[in-house]
């Protein structure tokens, strides 16, 4: 079908959709009215995803065809979710929900019209597609073996290989994510193909194994890739930039010129994708199309965001100036001061009311490394020593309550990793109940196998999974857990052993709960200053942690870089300041720096704050962003 061409009544008409937005200034407009395919690149806080959803509500109202659809792709489920929320709000909106339209993540496109019906088609089954789980059962395989396990004891490389074993390609050639494999005639070579082997025979995957599988059907049958077109006229990408070049290479295997496609992203953010064939990344194009200005924030902060930029139009800030910039000059012995330092100045800024509208976190790019020689500000270990105390790794394996309370997934969200909790846990019961079904299992990853091969409803063992994976148990009540542990006795009992009563089932070691369950994480992650009878609670974490979140005010702090063995807010600091310009020799590993930079301050709406050593900072430079309306902190 031709796509609908959206013109200047479109955009009139789509003030009456979304009556509390404004599209009026020409960087904007000349996104929403562009049909051909192009890139848009645009800056952080600058409504990209409204944007879209307004490109899409527009499209909703002309579209005609029931046959073929517009497809939306994102790189996490919570775009997609917002994509789908603007949407569901109008009547023309949800009509791109439906079929035959596709709104969601790159991966599950690839897993519902490629690798699925290829693999289903050649009569493998799918268990489940999870890199965690595909890594724990690899290992578990490996320890079986002799020499495969006094290999990992020699070699701390192989585990992480093993653990990333992956189809690539067309030809499906075995590799990893996570190292190279034994060169061709090693003794190990033929296990470690034995691993792969029996995990996709048994229906466990990686999620990269997906896209060799898609590559593999597109090139058997090329006819896909038309029909495919055919289905979806229009594709709109969002985050074009953590797109890695080999889901850029299968998108274009995917769709063919007859296809209009338009990329959203910001070249900027580039800091999630993968290295492997980035030099080969073509987003965005010479013809981009900017969306320079961001709402998100006032000129000041985007004055200072703008110099960090290594690419396009620089960022402009349609926002308010609160509060002006700081810089937390410390020095090394008051390193651990620099989070609680800045949570003061947050609550001498911001009344309760504020508080209440936006986070307050501290982020740095690294999380912990080995740089002994240099002074503190190297990780986030150095500010925060908490955020590197080990969860206890065994409490969620051996508990039947701990493994059933994991986190309840939300609509649509994957259930891998719950399923194989709450799969566990029910193990754990069959065996504290000396079940039949579970008598030579060691493991409770055979389970769903050995109830098939023993003609039980499988179907129905699921549902109960399923149901069980619903369940909020975390802090559950005494008649909440009567309740459940009558449940599963009712739903497990053909597999009970004949003396099983209610009462003996109730009294399994397998529902006892331990006398404390550790609860990780608050003191990890949030860092509660008081003062003056007033609190803020500090969220602290990676940069990674808070890409594409908003902050009413954010604490970045320096880092030292891997591999380029400086520091951060050293190397930006004089060009932030305005002293200095950055080099057009610049290394890559320098220009990722600069990149984390960008991303990490542009994140408050209202307060930006940077934490430097003292060791690593100018006078001149202070006095330079002192001159700027930054004020200067002295931690000393």
């Amino acid at each position: 079908m031709t796509v609908p061409e959206i013109d200047a009544s479109d955009l009139a008409a789509l003030l009456g959709l979304t009556p509390d937005l404004s599209f009026d200034d020409h960087e904007r407009r000349a996104v929403l009215l562009e049909n051909q395919s192009c890139d848009i690149n645009a800056a952080p806080g600058s409504g990209k995803t409204t944007v879209l959803a307004a490109k899409l509500l527009m499209l909703s109202r002309r579209w005609t065809s029931s046959r073929a659809g517009v497809c939306v792709l994102s790189h996490t489920n919570v775009a997609r979710d917002e994509i789908q929320r603007r949407l569901g709000a109008s009547h023309d909106g949800s009509r791109l929900l439906t079929h035959p339209h596709f709104i969601g993540t790159i991966h599950a496109m690839v897993n519902q019209f490629l690798a699925l019906p290829y693999l289903r088609s050649n009569g493998m089954t799918v268990d489940v597609i999870d890199n965690d789980i595909f890594a724990r059962r690899a290992l578990a395989l490996a320890q079986a073996n002799f020499g495969l396990k006094f290999y990992m004891q020699k070699n701390a490389s192989v585990a992480p290989m093993l653990e990333g074993l992956i189809y690539k390609g067309a030809s499906l050639d075995l590799a990893s994510e996570f190292g190279s494999l034994p060169k061709p005639g090693a003794k190990t070579l033929p296990t470690i193909i034995g691993i792969k082997g029996k995990l996709a025979a048994e229906g466990v995957f990686r999620h990269a194994d997906m896209f060799a599988y898609a590559e593999r059907l597109l090139t058997l049958f090329p006819k896909v890739r038309v029909q495919l077109s055919r289905r979806f006229p229009i594709v709109f990408i969002d985050e074009m930039q953590d797109t890695s070049w080999e889901q850029e290479r299968l998108m274009q295997l995917m769709f063919d010129e007859t296809v209009t496609v338009q990329r959203f992203g910001d070249i900027n953010q580039r800091i999630l994708g993968s290295s492997e064939g980035a030099e080969n990344l073509t987003f965005p194009r010479g013809d981009v199309l900017p969306i320079s200005s961001s709402k998100r924030f006032g000129p000041h902060i985007a004055n200072s965001v703008s110099r960090t930029q290594l690419a396009g139009t620089a960022v402009t800030g349609e926002g308010e100036d609160r509060h002006a910039s700081m810089l937390i000059v410390y020095g090394t012995q008051r390193v651990k001061d620099v989070i609680s330092t800045f949570g003061s100045h947050v609550l001498d800024r911001f009344s309760d009311t504020d508080l209440t509208r936006g986070k307050v976190k501290a982020l740095c790019a690294r999380k912990q490394g080995d740089a002994p020689t240099q002074i503190a500000g190297r990780t986030l270990l150095d500010y925060w020593p908490a955020s590197g105390v080990d969860q206890s790794p065994g409490l969620k394996l051996v508990s039947f309550w701990a493994l059933l309370g994991g986190a309840k997934p939300a609509v649509n969200a994957s259930f891998s990793s719950r399923f194989e909790e709450v799969r566990r846990a029910l193990f754990l019961v069959l065996r504290a109940a000396k079940a039949e079904i579970v008598e030579d299992l060691k493991t409770d990853h055979q389970l769903i196998r050995k109830l098939r091969d023993a003609d039980v409803d499988v179907s129905a063992f699921r549902r109960m999974i399923r149901d069980l994976c619903m369940e909020n148990v975390v802090d559950t009540d005494e008649a909440t857990s009567i309740r459940i542990v009558n449940f599963l006795y009712v739903r497990l009992r053909p597999l009970l052993p004949n003396h099983m009563t209610p009462q003996i089932f109730a009294a399994l070691p397998a529902f006892e709960r331990p006398e404390a369950i550790a609860i990780h994480g608050t003191h990890k992650s949030i860092c509660s200053i008081q003062k003056n009878g007033r609190s803020v609670d500090i969220h602290i974490g990676t940069l990674a942690s808070m890409k594409g979140e908003t902050h009413l005010a954010t604490l970045v702090m320096e880092s030292l870089g891997h591999p380029s063995r400086r520091f951060d807010l050293q190397l930006a600091l004089p060009i932030i300041a305005g002293i200095a310009t950055r080099s057009g020799r610049m290394p890559e590993t320098q220009l990722s720096q600069f990149r984390n930079l960008y991303v990490g301050m542009s994140r408050p709406t209202s307060f930006l704050c940077l934490a430097v050593n003292a060791e690593r900072v100018s006078e001149e430079c202070k006095t330079a962003l002192a001159d700027q309306g930054w004020t200067i902190s002295h931690l000393l």
